[in-house]
């Protein structure tokens, strides 16, 4: 969309923007060279420090792939649930979660505003929820109805089916997701299925690490 001309002095909306900007960056150093007008070398010193300050923000900011790729590791060995998202140097994306010491992948996901514990479980085909955590992200268990038959670890069992409005893994968020619900005596850890993980581009195993690469927007 093309720029507007503004009335006044026939500048654009956007030279505008910088001409106010500009007066008030003069002001400010105005302001300060005033303040500091018989302290020049503390205000050397102050300046120089904002200027370090600068320079390591854009360096970091610069860096910040090679950064977070090196943080991973570290980042799952603090918190193994926590999805870690490490950027490659094409600007990729990807979602890196660390084997638990069950030898099995656990990932933290928030379900309508609630923080859950899954297990990503690449043989199932839909995401079930256990009846606590249904409950603690807001769905009404009691009016559910248990008459889908299912087989589990633990035998056949019934599940109820319902959505959930988002879920999140990470920064990427999944919307209106179909979810299955089981009693708490045959379940006691939520499910990650194949209904939530196919809307990743893909998913691979590399050593003690899974990778999930988001499909790209």
């Amino acid at each position: 969309m093309e720029s507007q001309t503004f009335a006044l002095f026939g500048l654009t909306d956007e030279g505008l923007a910088r001409l106010v900007y500009l007066v008030g960056l003069m002001i400010l150093v105005g302001g300060g060279l005033r303040a500091y007008r018989h302290r020049l070398p503390q205000a050397l010193k102050h300046a120089g420090i904002w200027v370090l300050i600068f320079l390591v923000m854009v360096t970091v900011y610069a860096y910040r792939g090679p950064l977070l790729r090196l943080a991973g590791p570290v980042l799952s060995e603090l918190n193994p649930d926590r999805a870690v998202v490490v950027t490659d140097p094409n600007g990729i994306r990807t979602l890196t979660v660390a084997r638990s010491s069950g030898g099995h992948f656990n990932i933290e996901a928030n379900v309508d505003g609630t923080d859950v514990r899954f297990l990503i479980d690449t043989g199932a085909t839909g995401t079930v929820l256990s009846e606590q955590d249904a409950a603690r992200v807001g769905i009404a268990v009691d009016a559910l109805v248990f008459n889908r038959p299912v087989q589990t670890a633990n035998g056949l069992a019934f599940e109820a089916r319902t959505r959930v409005g988002r879920l999140e893994i990470g920064p990427f968020a999944l919307r209106n997701v179909g979810v299955g619900v089981l009693r708490n005596d045959q379940l006691n850890t939520s499910l990650l299925g194949m209904n939530v993980l196919s809307r990743f581009a893909s998913l691979k195993v590399e050593g003690d690490r899974l990778i999930l690469t988001p499909i790209a927007d």
